[in-house]
């Protein structure tokens, strides 16, 4: 049961979902879903960085989402989503190195 929970949040449906959540709050620009996604993201890309000893920026990746986030927030809806690409394109390429 507890592999399960840990495949779940770590693994691709946390992945699918953060990345479900983060468009459809950048196309109803809704900050709220942006920041769901941030919470969600925050356990796997902790698992991807190395966590507890820390070898790469990866565990950075949601606060990439949570300053598209605010700035959805403060209706700077370009920025918002200049901030949320890398994000995107972080994902796509761990998604490729993983195929390849």
């Amino acid at each position: 049961m507890l592999n399960i929970i840990i495949a779940i949040f770590v693994g691709w449906p946390a992945i699918m979902a953060t990345i479900i959540l983060a468009g459809i709050g950048l196309f109803r620009r809704d900050y709220r879903f942006i920041v769901a996604g941030a919470i969600l993201a925050v356990p796997f890309s902790w698992f991807l960085s190395g966590f507890p000893i820390i070898h790469s920026l990866v565990f950075l990746l949601p606060v990439l989402l949570l300053a598209s986030a605010f700035a959805l927030y403060r209706d700077h809806e370009m920025i918002a989503w200049l901030i949320a690409v890398p994000y995107f394109l972080t994902i796509l390429f761990l998604y490729y190195t993983i195929v390849a």
